[in-house]
């Protein structure tokens, strides 16, 4: 047979299985449990985290920038809490307002760099009243005045670059525009008083000024769980829908007190009922179970636990040894990961 006919019969015939292999690769590949190798449409996304937060406020009615015995006693409660922290791979966030960053300075002992030097986070606590009535400003000029007042006294402790965010600062007053205002990047620490800028169209069922005033002040919020644990970026205080043009990272998830946790309050603040206990800590865990089951894992989560100088107390180091074993289980179960407040932000950032 001619050498030529052979060759083109050989090529026709490599064409042939070539052709058959090809459409067995791409169009039979479903069928042979192959597709996935090439289906580029199917983008698998990292799913977002789910983060555990601490705030521990060093308040306006400390007298450590006048007694330095106070302040002693606060450095030894604040390494204490670091170190038993560190021993579970958690992470703490601490927030000063004016008294204790004055302090630091007094008494030589700038304790807010030794917490970022070990990993925890660091921010401004706005411990501003809520209404002129209660001496608040009263217009969103003096309340980013205010703002800013307490984040220069940090800033000069830790540096502005690591001082990005405020807690508290909820008020009749834009919290939002007076947070851009200062030089915040985020608020954390969400209460009752943040609805106060809000019109009652914006608000829960029959949240008026003097319900939130006088009972709701401490009241986590927003109020339903479902869109409380998702930070969303705001433009201004009139309501807590996320836009588009956000300035300030509303950095929500708040739970309250863990010593609260059992008992179902919604903010344990001045009750004595409210008392550190492990029960606390299981039912903790069994929350952060249930909102991991159901939580948008396309949305960045967020829960926040608030602690007080004065737990972190030699009384309280069981507790907090099964609390912080706990965390580590679900940490490493990948149910929740540790964060300071700013590595919440950061993150959060990143998925824009």
């Amino acid at each position: 047979m001619n050498k030529k006919i052979i060759t083109l019969l050989t090529l026709c015939i490599l064409l042939i299985i070539g052709g058959i292999v090809l459409y067995l690769y791409f169009f039979r590949g479903e069928e042979k449990g192959i597709n996935d190798a090439v289906n580029f449409d199917d983008k698998v996304s990292t799913p977002a985290p789910f983060f555990l937060t601490t705030m521990t406020h060093m308040e306006s009615g400390f007298t450590d920038d006048t007694d330095e015995a106070v302040f002693d006693r606060h450095l030894e409660e604040l390494r204490y809490a670091m170190d038993l922290a560190d021993a579970y791979d958690a992470k703490l966030t601490i927030e000063s307002e004016e008294p204790f960053a004055i302090a630091n300075e007094k008494w030589g002992t700038n304790i807010m760099a030794e917490i970022l030097e070990r990993g925890h986070g660091v921010g401004t606590h706005c411990d501003i009243p809520p209404t002129p009535e209660m001496k608040g400003p009263k217009n969103v000029q003096e309340l980013a005045a205010e703002m800013k007042e307490r984040k220069e006294l940090v800033d000069a402790l830790v540096g502005a670059e690591n001082n990005y965010g405020c807690s508290g600062a909820g008020g009749m007053q834009d919290w939002v525009l007076g947070a851009t205002q200062a030089g915040f990047h985020y608020v954390d620490g969400f209460v009752g008083y943040h609805y106060l800028s809000m019109p009652l169209s914006a608000r829960p069922e029959d949240w008026i000024d003097a319900y939130i005033l006088e009972s709701a002040f401490h009241f986590n919020v927003p109020y339903e769980l479902e869109d409380r644990i998702y930070p969303r970026l705001l433009a201004n205080a009139l309501d807590f829908e996320e836009d588009k043009n956000g300035t300030v990272l509303a950095s929500t998830g708040d739970m309250g007190r863990l010593a609260g946790i059992a008992e179902g309050a919604a903010y344990c603040h001045t009750n004595e009922s409210c008392v550190l206990a492990k029960d606390d800590v299981d039912r903790l865990v069994e929350w952060l179970r249930f909102i991991d089951s159901w939580r948008d894992t396309n949305r960045v989560a967020k829960i926040n636990m608030y602690f007080s100088a004065n737990d972190f107390v030699k009384d309280n180091e069981e507790v907090f040894t099964y609390f912080f074993s706990e965390m580590q289980k679900l940490q490493d179960e990948g149910v929740i990961t540790w964060a300071t407040q700013r590595e919440v932000y950061d993150a959060f950032m990143e998925r824009q």
